[in-house]
């Protein structure tokens, strides 16, 4: 017996933030497609597939499917293996050790932690590019260096529209002041992800205060350029 899972892209919509699980995934399967493929590769290898799922969607929203879809594949023909004992008894053979209601987001906790992450995410992406054109630019002398190459917004990644591109031109640049980076709170909120968990800049700097560095008057993100996170 094979089993496979992976992300249902059916079930991303639901994640206010989320168009793919994973910034490293080039691609995710919906339900058709995911069952499209694995009923070919049944056929292919001489396999029965049944299909299945963990994490059901919220109420009013089953047509989506479950959260992670599920392919179960059996060899056509082979003998049937008997069911544990557990499984018998109709007791469970795993315990939960950790468990969140969806849509997790409406846990304080679990938002703060995922606009931090993605604040850090972004802080971090900037500083990396300032970083690189040091090396090209010539040094200031220790006082405020506007850092306005173009290089330092990060449209690399997930495809950003017309519109969200001059959002985020028109906010307020980073900034560096002697071995600091300083990144507007108004820059982050500019960015899709960032945007979507919060209304305001109000709101992330008190979701984020707890986890960050912030500016003495909390209206940037502060980095030292000498390390490598935020």
């Amino acid at each position: 017996m094979v089993v496979i899972s992976t992300p249902n892209s059916d079930f991303n919509p639901l994640f206010p933030a989320v168009t793919m699980r994973d910034s490293d995934h080039k691609f995710e399967w919906n339900r058709k497609q995911f069952q499209t493929w694995a009923s070919g590769v049944a056929d292919f290898y001489n396999y029965s597939v049944e299909f299945t799922g963990v994490g059901e969607p919220p109420e009013g929203a089953g047509n989506v499917g479950y959260c992670t879809q599920i392919g179960v594949f059996r060899k056509t023909g082979a003998p049937a293996t008997e069911p544990c004992v557990a499984e018998q008894s109709g007791q469970h053979v795993y315990k939960i050790v950790y468990s969140v209601s969806y849509p997790s987001l409406q846990q304080k906790e679990i938002r703060k932690l995922a606009v931090a992450n993605e604040v850090s995410r972004q802080v971090q992406s900037l500083r990396q590019r300032y970083v690189s054109s040091l090396r090209i630019l010539r040094r200031g002398d220790g006082d405020g260096h506007r850092a306005s190459d173009p290089g330092l917004v990060p449209f690399s990644g997930p495809v950003f529209t017309e519109l969200e591109k001059r959002k985020i031109e028109k906010s307020p640049e980073p900034f560096r002041f002697g071995n600091k980076l300083y990144v507007p709170l108004e820059r982050l909120l500019a960015y899709p992800k960032v945007n979507r968990l919060c209304d305001s800049v109000d709101t992330m700097r008190a979701l984020i205060a707890d986890s960050v560095r912030l500016s003495r008057d909390g209206s940037a993100v502060k980095v030292d350029l000498r390390e490598a996170s935020p």
